[in-house]
């Protein structure tokens, strides 16, 4: 039997760190419909993707986790690898990203989250609480730490923009 089960990207990282800016970079646009059809990526061949995304204002993981569901209901068919943009809240607010890390571990994707380690806006980077945090709470799934201080800077966003792409080329390439 032959079992290769879908990809779940998940771009995480604080809420600064230019995670709609690096998906609107990746797939050239600026909206996502993912109750829609699939997207294709430039540079990612014929690849399909369905984006859940949600802008960290109005971000609250019991909504959003409402949302992821039903997007991947809605696409259950569907051969598209998966890409979700969370912010790193570990602190039980509203914001709190545990239970959404739960239901990913439990999913039978083939998981890979995509740290962005600097923020965009200022010199902050994800702490090493938080990343032990998020080691924590995974048990399905690899982490990639893309490392990259890009704070302000559209030549260095530019080149994480491009390691992510490159690293999301090579995992889609993979055989499970």
């Amino acid at each position: 039997m032959n079992f290769n089960p879908r990809k779940l990207f998940v771009i995480v990282g604080n809420p600064d760190a230019g995670k709609m800016k690096t998906i609107r970079h990746l797939f050239q646009r600026k909206h996502f419909f993912p109750f829609k059809g699939p997207i294709k990526a430039a540079g990612m061949g014929n690849r399909e993707f369905i984006v859940i995304n949600i802008s960290d204002h109005n971000f609250r993981a019991e909504h959003y986790l409402v949302r992821i569901k039903a997007v991947m209901q809605c696409h259950v068919e569907s051969r598209a690898s998966f890409l979700v943009v969370l912010s790193l809240a570990f602190d039980d607010s509203a914001r709190d990203v545990k239970k959404i890390l739960v239901y990913f571990n439990q999913s039978g994707f083939d998981i890979h989250y995509l740290v962005l380690y600097s923020s965009w806006r200022d010199k902050r980077v994800v702490g090493e609480q938080d990343l032990l945090l998020l080691a924590q709470q995974i048990t399905q799934g690899a982490i990639h730490m893309l490392d990259r201080l890009v704070t302000k800077s559209e030549l260095r966003f530019n080149q994480r923009t491009e390691e992510l792409r490159l690293l999301m080329v090579a995992l889609l390439g993979e055989k499970r």
